[in-house]
């Protein structure tokens, strides 16, 4: 009998070119501003220009580049108006989100999401800084794929967090900030183990508000 199994194709030049550069802006290693030139990427990529520029358009759609006429393709710098507004529709959605997950999750789904926190406390320690680049090992994506809800993880995973992710990196500077974001998370889960919505809710609106705050802290211009 021959097996049902389903098997994915395997990502095509393009996907990989965009897979690539949208973990290298995560990581800050493409930093807000920098422009990207195509026939370096390229080169660097061992693919033909039309597989990268289908790629950029992939990039552009989700904000994370912008092209600028005869001047070039730019990593997005956002303003701090768009930082408080990316931060205020994330509190809105993922607190929602969360607070669906409190009534949703399962004591087996709990435990994956305690064990995470627990490799992030220890990864934290020895790093100094909270860095969660993988959606697979990321505490906010697994929470919000148990909402139940396709539409708030689309609007949040596939379009919101790859911005969100362009300032992680520089948000973690702040002293004391991964700790902080630690120990919220920790409330985050205690919340989630009530079963109780509207206290779930609360936690994670508290935790993005305090991460919004410390953003906009980070990005604003020292006088």
């Amino acid at each position: 009998m021959q097996s049902s199994k389903i098997i994915s194709p395997a990502p095509s030049l393009s996907d990989r070119a965009f897979a690539a550069l949208a973990d290298g802006i995560a990581k800050g290693e493409l930093e807000p501003g920098a422009r990207l030139k195509e026939a370096e990427l390229a080169r660097d990529f061992g693919i033909s220009r039309g597989p990268l520029r289908e790629a950029m358009n992939r990039l552009e759609s989700h904000g994370l580049v912008e092209r600028r006429t005869n001047l070039g393709v730019f990593v997005t710098a956002l303003t701090l108006a768009d930082l408080d507004d990316l931060f205020t529709m994330r509190e809105a959605l993922e607190g929602q989100a969360c607070g669906l997950a409190a009534t949703r999750m399962t004591a087996d789904d709990l435990r994956v999401l305690a064990r995470m926190l627990e490799r992030h406390e220890s990864e934290t320690a020895s790093t100094g800084h909270y860095k969660q680049v993988s959606s697979d090992n990321d505490f906010h994506f697994y929470i919000i794929k148990h909402s139940g809800s396709q539409r708030l993880f689309r609007a949040l995973c596939d379009e919101l967090y790859l911005q969100i992710r362009m300032y992680r990196h520089r948000s973690s500077s702040k002293p004391g900030r991964s700790e902080a974001a630690l120990a919220e998370h920790a409330d985050i889960v205690r919340a989630l183990e009530t079963g109780e919505r509207d206290r779930a809710e609360k936690a994670m609106r508290l935790h993005i508000s305090n991460a919004r705050e410390n953003l906009l802290w980070t990005e604003t211009p020292a006088k």
